[in-house]
């Protein structure tokens, strides 16, 4: 069995189409997360949200100055989830306590 292909290859030939998927994750009350470390081995950031387990850790055991760019550029990522969240959440809060409700921290 062969990949399907595109019409569109360089010289008449047909141009191979590319694997590509996507992973949601909706996070709601059952959720963890966690890094686990060890003294002589790779990290390993574990989440967990009751139906979905993501472990993240350094490609063949190695850490690497790619996965240190990339362990930058996923904090970043997830604090500009948590302002954007927190954003959200404040937005919601000034628009009912402005209608003179009130919501309980």
């Amino acid at each position: 069995m062969t990949a399907p292909t595109s019409t569109t290859g360089a010289e008449g030939e047909p141009a191979p189409v590319r694997s590509s998927w996507h992973v949601g994750v909706h996070v709601g009350s059952d959720w963890s997360a966690r890094c686990y470390t060890y003294p002589d081995t790779r990290p390993i950031l574990a989440l967990d949200t009751g139906r979905v387990h993501l472990d993240i850790s350094a490609a063949g055991g190695a850490v690497t100055t790619d996965h240190i760019e990339f362990a930058h550029a996923l904090v970043q990522a997830a604090n500009d989830y948590l302002i954007d969240c927190e954003r959200i959440l404040l937005d919601g809060t000034t628009d009912t306590a402005q209608d003179g409700s009130a919501i309980a921290a």
